[in-house]
């Protein structure tokens, strides 16, 4: 094993989930409003789709984001899902208010349904893929070996996970002390983050 790689790998896979994006703020919202295995399924679902992009592009898929067609397909798609999160927000925070006393889901069930919303998100928002594009290009020049890639590649699913394992907690615990008033406000900015994002990307999208 290469040590070396790896620790490149926990150190960038840190530093790229660090990013202020889409699943960053989708996960410090969901810690700040469900708690922290709901926050927790967001992190774990960005760090499979971190790990799997990385591996495929050590292994030469980043070529594909080459031609402007690529590029634009990619914006389009992630335009529309994080436009997706940004709706979801506004349906689940009417919900909310209509029914106040409604059950909370189990913690499995909270986790799960995170993770399988994280997954979506994340495989569909191009930073993400972008992001490791230009990375990969970076660390070509003292990852050599197959053997090096796929250690890079697991590093950087260590070091994304455990990014978002300190938010999970850090969002969890400010929803536990911050006012309802500061949580609904917090949760308004966030959707409002999202369907500039979505903007953004359909306007890239015609622009490329």
């Amino acid at each position: 094993m290469s040590y070396t790689a790896l620790a490149a790998g926990v150190g960038f896979g840190f530093l790229i989930a660090a990013q202020v994006g889409p699943i960053w703020i989708l996960a410090l919202r969901t810690g700040i409003q469900a708690g922290f295995a709901a926050s927790f399924g967001i992190g774990v679902g960005a760090a499979i789709i971190d790990t799997i992009y990385c591996v495929l592009g050590a292994l030469g898929a980043a070529a594909l984001l080459a031609t402007p067609n690529s590029q634009r397909v990619v914006s389009i798609t992630g335009s529309l899902a994080i436009a997706y999160l940004g709706a979801r927000s506004i349906i689940r925070t009417r919900s909310k208010k209509k029914n106040p006393e409604e059950s909370e889901s189990s913690t499995t069930e909270t986790f799960m349904r995170s993770l399988r919303l994280s997954l979506f998100a994340t495989a569909a928002n191009p930073f993400t893929i972008i992001s490791w594009v230009a990375l990969l290009a970076a660390a070509s020049t003292y990852i050599h070996t197959t053997i090096e890639k796929v250690t890079f590649a697991c590093g950087v699913g260590v070091g994304s996970l455990t990014f978002f394992f300190a938010l999970a907690l850090v969002s969890a615990q400010l929803g536990k002390r911050l006012r309802p008033l500061l949580i609904e406000w917090i949760d308004r900015v966030a959707t409002a983050l999202f369907f500039i994002f979505a903007v953004a990307l359909a306007y890239r999208a015609f622009t490329i």
